[in-house]
C-alpha cells in the first residue's frame, strides 16, 4: 500500500504562499509589470516635481534650518534609490543567511517603490513651523525615515511574517505606521489644522462640517485650504480641480498626479487582469463616493470638494490602486475582496472625517487587513469528495 502512487503524502499537500500564479504568468513577471508601473509614477512625479525647491525661499517665515536645498524631484529620485536598495539587499542578505527564506530580488524592488511613494515629502505652503516636524517631509531627515520604513518592513513584514505562513498586515503600511507612531499626534493627528489662529492654528474647516468656518468675519473653505497645501510654493495656486487631479506638491509622492496613477493603474489591471485583485480598488473606490455623498448629506457644503478630498488625496488613489490590492495581505475570493473594498472605503472616509487623519486609508488598511482570515471564509467553496 505505501508504495501505491495514489495514495497522498502530506508534502502532496503543502501550498506555496501566495500569490498563487500559474501557467504563462508568473509570480517574477507580475513582479516585473508592477515595478514598471511604479518606476513610471516614480518619473513622472520627479518630473512633475522638479520645479517646487525645498525649502523654497518664499517658506523663510517658518525658520527652516538644516534642511537641503535642492528640488522635490530629485529628493524623491533619492528616496526611491534609498528605499529599493535598502530592501533589494535585505532580502538577498537574508536570503543567504536563512535556508527557507528564498531571495526575491524583483519583490522586494516593487516593495521599495511602494515605500519611497507612499512616504509624504514636500514643505506645503500653509505650514507652520510649530505644526509639524518639516524635517521629516525633506532631505536629509526622509531619507533616514524611508530607509527604516523599508528596512523594518522587508525584515519583520515581509519575511518575518512570511515564515509563519500568510502574511497578515500590508508591509509598507505597517512599518510606516510603526516607525511614525511616537509622533502621531504631529504626523497624522495634526489638531494645529483646526486650531484658531490665536493659538498657532490655522483654523481650517473640519471634514465633520460643512467645510466652510467664518474667522473675523472672513469665509475660510476648505478648498483653499487644500489649495494652500497642495499647491506649488511660491506660486498663485491653481484651481482645485488641477492640483487634486494633475499636480499636488505635497504628499505621498505615488499620489501626486491622479490621473497618472488612474492611467498606469489601469493599463496594468489590463496585463494582470487574471491575477489583478481590481474588484477590491473598485469597491473601494465606489464606498469612498458613497460615503462623501452621505457626509454631505449630514454636515452639508460643497460635495465636489468633499469628493475631490477622498478620492484624491494621495493617499487615497495610490493606495486602491497599488497597496491595496496586494495579493499576499487580501482576500483570496471575489466576494471577500469586494467586501474587503467597501470596508476599505467606509473606514477610509470615517477615519478622515472624524479623527483629523489625512492618511485614514493607512490605518483603514491595517484594520482591514485583520479582517482577511475572516473574509477568506466567504465566498470559497469546500472541496467535494477527497
Amino acid at each position: 500500500m505505501t508504495n501505491n502512487p495514489s495514495v497522498e503524502k502530506p508534502k502532496d499537500l503543502v501550498v506555496s504562499p501566495p500569490p498563487q500564479i500559474t501557467g504563462t504568468m508568473s509570480k517574477t513577471r507580475v513582479m516585473a509589470y508592477t515595478f514598471a508601473a511604479l518606476l513610471a509614477i516614480t518619473i513622472i512625479t520627479a518630473i512633475l516635481w522638479w520645479p517646487a525647491m525645498t525649502p523654497h525661499p518664499d517658506l523663510d517665515y517658518l525658520g527652516l534650518t538644516g534642511l537641503f536645498a535642492m528640488p522635490l524631484g530629485a529628493i524623491l529620485l533619492l528616496n526611491a534609490l534609498i528605499a529599493v536598495g535598502v530592501a533589494v539587499v535585505s532580502d538577498f542578505i537574508i536570503g543567504k543567511a536563512a535556508a527557507d527564506s528564498e531571495i526575491n530580488t524583483m519583490s522586494a524592488a516593487v516593495f521599495g517603490l511602494i515605500v519611497a511613494l507612499s512616504y509624504s515629502i514636500g514643505v506645503p505652503t500653509m505650514a507652520m513651523g510649530e505644526m509639524m516636524p518639516i524635517s521629516m517631509l525633506s532631505a536629509p531627515g526622509c531619507f533616514i525615515y524611508v530607509a527604516l520604513i523599508s528596512f523594518i518592513g522587508l525584515v519583520g513584514f515581509k519575511k518575518l511574517q512570511g515564515l509563519k505562513g500568510r502574511k497578515l498586515f500590508n508591509p509598507a503600511a505597517t512599518a510606516k505606521l510603526l516607525v511614525l507612531l511616537p509622533f502621531i499626534t504631529s504626523t497624522f493627528l495634526i489638531k494645529e489644522h483646526w486650531a484658531p489662529f490665536a493659538e498657532g492654528g490655522l483654523e481650517v474647516p473640519k471634514l465633520a462640517s460643512n467645510l466652510v468656518t467664518d474667522y473675523m468675519g472672513t469665509q475660510l473653505t476648505f478648498s483653499g485650504y487644500l489649495q494652500g497645501c497642495y499647491g506649488l510654493p511660491g506660486a498663485e495656486p491653481g484651481s482645485l480641480n488641477s492640483i487634486m487631479l494633475l499636480t499636488k506638491f505635497h504628499g505621498w509622492p505615488g499620489g501626486a498626479s491622479s490621473i497618472a496613477v488612474i492611467i498606469i493603474g489601469a493599463i496594468l489591471i489590463f496585463f494582470l487582469r487574471d491575477y489583478f485583485k481590481w474588484r477590491i480598488t473598485a469597491t473601494y473606490f465606489g464606498s469612498a463616493i458613497a460615503m462623501s455623498l452621505i457626509m454631505t448629506g449630514i454636515y452639508g457644503g460643497d460635495p465636489i470638494t468633499r469628493l475631490l478630498f477622498e478620492l484624491f488625496i494621495g493617499s487615497s488613489i495610490f493606495l486602491g490602486f497599488f497597496m491595496a490590492t496586494d495579493p499576499a495581505t487580501t482576500p483570496y475570493s471575489r466576494t471577500g475582496q469586494i467586501i474587503f473594498g467597501i470596508g476599505l472605503g467606509v473606514l477610509t472616509v470615517i477615519i478622515q472625517t472624524y479623527m483629523n487623519f489625512f492618511g485614514g486609508a493607512l490605518l483603514a488598511l491595517v484594520i482591514m487587513n485583520l479582517t482577511v482570515p475572516l473574509l477568506d471564509r466567504i465566498g470559497i467553496h469546500k472541496p467535494f469528495g477527497r
